[in-house]
């Protein structure tokens, strides 16, 4: 169950890359690296926090993004930090 939600988020992830970049997200992977391999450097990575935000209706913490390393670093920040305490019925749904 906490796979499917992962990957929910994982695609909500890539949308705001999409977004951020205006690039296809076929490629993207939780390994995908921000700095080397979507060379997103300190201003991408801002306009990604503010995409986050909205898609996920959520404030992230002002050096949350800069620690990031992999999209896969996103996904498991966003579904520890603000989606741990979802019940049963709506990871069903995410899903």
């Amino acid at each position: 169950m906490q796979t499917a939600f992962n990957s929910s988020v994982f695609i909500k992830v890539a949308l705001a890359i999409k977004q951020v970049m205006h690039t296809e997200t076929a490629d993207l992977l939780q390994t995908t690296r921000l700095v080397d391999d979507l060379a997103l450097g300190r201003f991408g990575r801002l306009k990604l926090a503010v995409c986050l935000e909205e898609l996920f209706d959520i404030e992230l913490q002002n050096n949350a993004v800069e620690q990031f390393d992999t999209l896969g670093d996103i996904v498991s920040y966003l579904s520890y930090r603000y989606f741990r305490d979802i019940d049963s019925t709506a990871l069903t749904i995410a899903a």
